[in-house]
């Protein structure tokens, strides 16, 4: 929240940092946050940042993480292996981003 300055928060995961040939590189980086639950696009804004900070970078995340909120029982889930069954209650989670909803 600190870094988007009061602004809208446009990405948020977890990220390692390596020292490479005297600059700085992002070793691993993801959308792992189960505070935000980031979208899988959010990477547009996660890369701007680091080009912006002369950061070197991939070209997505090292480890993409899908969420979805349950309708019927609102619980938000972490989908594993392209399974879009809520851990919670069984019931089927929507193909769509819907956690903001």
């Amino acid at each position: 929240m600190a870094c988007a300055g009061g602004a809208d928060v446009l990405g948020a995961g977890e990220m390692g940092f390596e020292r490479a040939a005297g600059r700085w590189t992002v070793g691993e980086v993801s959308n792992q946050s189960t505070g935000y639950c980031p979208r899988l696009d959010s990477w547009d804004a996660v890369a701007q940042a680091l080009d912006g900070a002369g950061v070197d970078r991939s070209t997505g995340f090292t480890h993409a993480v899908v969420f979805r909120r349950c309708v019927p029982c609102r619980e938000i889930n972490i989908v594993r292996e392209g399974d879009f069954v809520c851990v919670f209650c069984g019931g089927d989670l929507p193909g769509e981003w819907n956690v903001a909803a």
